[in-house]
């Protein structure tokens, strides 16, 4: 492998998937909820697909999500005893409605979503729901229910200013906010969120151009580099160190372009049209085969 054969691939598999890409656009209207519902999207957690219950029960929100843990004297750390599953601790407080109704409508959720197979709850499940819930209490408390006037506010006192309004904040600049973020590390605050996950809430706001490294080195990630062996050329091979060697390729699309794209062609969320260096039969379809190192084994 080397450096224009990995140019090469890269490029492949984000014209490739590039329809399908485009789609995951968002509109800065929705960040709030957004905010959880691709903040907790980790650990194979598909977070995304409880949405039609959430919205249902009328749970599709920062201001009803946070009004659980209100209403509780909640335990800062997540512990499996306590939180993690429907018959404990936790959640049998809610069935008993200690939290009210949106405490009932939220266990009733997570059974739906877990007897009905929706998606996949992924490894850290009963971890990232009580985070999430965590998060949005927070904000409901501190920030009137919104992620926005939370991030916003942040990059205010950064400034060393009174306040920034929602438009002249998505103006900065792309320096500025990478800068922010450094500096501040606004994800702080928000259980269960780091620097990985903050840039995915971001990547895909159509009016935040200053997102536009925003980079998420999740699994989808990381098996597309080993597959192909370009993960040989990137050292050490870590978040910062594969966005830097993205950008030294000078590809004609932004590093969350990139991103998406490679997400999209090796995802197995996307396998039904994509979900490339998965198997053997797939890696036969693809036009850069010859190229590239497959490392996919028997």
């Amino acid at each position: 492998m080397d450096k224009f054969k990995a140019k090469t691939i890269i490029q492949h598999a984000v014209e490739t998937t590039k329809p399908r890409w485009l789609e995951y656009a968002v509109s800065w209207k929705d960040i709030d909820v957004n905010f959880f519902l691709r903040g907790y999207e980790q650990q194979g957690f598909q977070l995304f697909k409880m949405k039609p219950i959430l919205k249902e029960l009328r749970l599709l929100s920062v201001d009803s999500l946070g009004d659980i843990l209100l209403k509780y004297p909640y335990r800062r750390n997540y512990e499996r005893q306590f939180a993690g599953s429907l018959t404990a601790e936790f959640y049998l407080d809610l069935q008993k409605g200690i939290c009210g109704r949106e405490g009932k409508l939220f266990v009733e959720a997570v059974q739906l979503f877990l007897d009905h197979k929706i998606g996949n709850p992924g490894r850290t499940f009963w971890k990232l729901l009580y985070q999430m819930l965590q998060a949005c209490a927070f904000l409901k408390q501190h920030y009137s229910s919104s992620f926005a006037k939370y991030v916003i506010s942040k990059y205010a006192i950064f400034r060393n200013i009174h306040q920034i309004s929602e438009n002249d904040f998505l103006k900065i600049t792309v320096s500025e906010w990478e800068l922010f973020l450094t500096k501040v590390k606004p994800w702080g605050e928000l259980m269960g969120i780091g620097p990985n996950v903050f840039d995915f809430i971001f990547g895909d706001i159509v009016e935040a151009n200053f997102a536009e490294n925003s980079y998420k080195f999740d699994s989808s990630n990381t098996h597309f580099f080993e597959i192909t062996g370009i993960s040989h050329l990137i050292m050490p091979f870590e978040r910062e160190a594969t966005s830097i060697f993205l950008k030294d390729l000078n590809l004609p699309f932004s590093i969350r372009e990139i991103n998406k794209g490679i997400y999209t062609f090796c995802s197995k969320t996307e396998s039904a049209k994509y979900g490339f260096c998965r198997d053997r039969y797939k890696c036969k379809m693809c036009k850069v085969e010859d190229i590239c190192d497959k490392n996919i084994g028997t």
